[in-house]
């Protein structure tokens, strides 16, 4: 979790499925999906037909992701 506070770092579903896929981006429903299971952070919608992610939040649960698979390996 980052400790330096500052405004928020913002990205479009799609940003968030490339940071979640790497070279092979998911799928937007498999976005919604990890954020119904609460794998993901929800969007924030700032105004109708408007959805943005806050990428700290979704960076950490990457990470957070990658780590927990790495001590399964």
């Amino acid at each position: 979790m980052s400790s330096v506070k500052g405004p928020l770092r913002l990205g479009t579903i799609k940003a968030a499925c490339a940071v979640i896929g790497g070279d092979r981006p998911i799928h937007p429903s498999t976005f919604y999906r990890g954020v119904k299971r609460r794998i993901y952070p929800a969007p924030i919608h700032p105004s109708p037909n408007v959805a943005r992610v806050d990428m700290d939040k979704l960076d950490d649960a990457v990470r957070a992701l990658a780590e927990a698979d790495q001590a399964q390996a």
